[in-house]
């Protein structure tokens, strides 16, 4: 089943110089009909339950369309059924990124080449003989090589127009070196959905850790947090905790959090992610913040 929140009917957009049209989004038969899908930009997000997607038009505001479809199994073939049965993600569209919400992968310098990357990366998980891919992450002078099911990367590329694949901490990181700067405190940002806790540290402007783990309870999620905080020698009384995602599990773990750490906040949401659409802030956000790095 196809959730869909839909902004805006009539969008009016300014492409190729002088040449304007109209360029529309109307819902029929639970499906989205995209007119002049050469003016939209798709995002993905695949993981083993479910597919997240947001549409919208880069020049245009309150443009953001989104729709979730939750898998029927973790199979590959499950993903092509849910997909191929989606009208409106298969369209020409000017630009399509997939992140894949991998947890087999490995951080390592930018200095290492692609190839190096992808050799170590199987190394590290040798019962897992999926597709490799490498995602650069620029602003944190990183890269990720990440695993994916096998046989995905060619179904994307079939599918989809060149789609450039990413790992799902990428625009989070990305996002957080940008909040990372201009002081000399170390800061630990959870970003927190249903079923997993997303964790990214910096100590001086630099990454210092990134890894994600099963959501369980506020608790358990707490000593992950903790333990990680005393591990990178974080200050109790000077450095900072910031929490983003979902606001049921920010309200459950910010007590819990606050016995132990002094500066325990909500990580700023990006100003910019509003002008994409008024339901930005119900939309995953690491897709938003995906939609903002360019």
């Amino acid at each position: 089943m196809v959730c869909i929140l839909v902004n805006l009917v009539l969008l009016l957009a300014e492409i190729s110089g002088k040449n304007q049209y109209l360029c529309t989004a109307m819902e029929a038969n639970n499906h989205i009909d995209i007119q002049h899908p050469e003016a939209w930009e798709l995002l993905v997000a695949i993981d083993d339950k479910r597919v997240d997607y947001i549409l919208y038009t880069p020049t245009v505001a309150n443009s953001l369309i989104t729709g979730q479809m939750k898998l029927t199994d973790e199979s590959l073939q499950a993903l092509e059924d849910t997909v191929y049965n989606t009208p409106e993600l298969l369209n020409d569209y000017q630009r399509v990124r997939v992140m894949v919400r991998s947890h087999h992968f490995v951080l390592f310098p930018d200095v290492t080449s692609d190839e190096d990357c992808m050799s170590l990366v199987r190394q590290a998980f040798p019962d897992d003989d999926g597709d490799v891919a490498v995602c650069h992450m620029p602003q944190n002078g990183v890269k990720s090589a990440f695993v994916m099911p096998r046989g995905m990367q060619a179904f994307l590329g079939r599918t989809f127009n060149y789609p450039v694949v990413y790992h799902y901490l990428m625009p989070l990181c990305e996002y957080f070196k940008s909040q990372s700067t201009g002081n000399e405190i170390s800061r630990m940002f959870l970003h927190l959905t249903e079923n997993r806790m997303d964790m990214v540290i910096y100590r001086d402007g630099a990454l210092m850790c990134a890894n994600s783990y099963p959501f369980t309870n506020a608790d358990d999620m707490a000593y992950f947090a903790l333990n990680a905080w005393t591990t990178y020698d974080m200050d109790q009384l000077t450095d900072e905790l910031q929490l983003a995602g979902d606001g049921e599990q920010r309200a459950a773990m910010s007590p819990v959090l606050r016995k132990f750490v002094k500066f325990v906040m909500p990580a700023v949401y990006p100003a910019a992610a509003m002008r994409l659409g008024r339901n930005a802030m119900q939309t995953p956000l690491d897709l938003i913040l995906l939609a903002l790095c360019e």
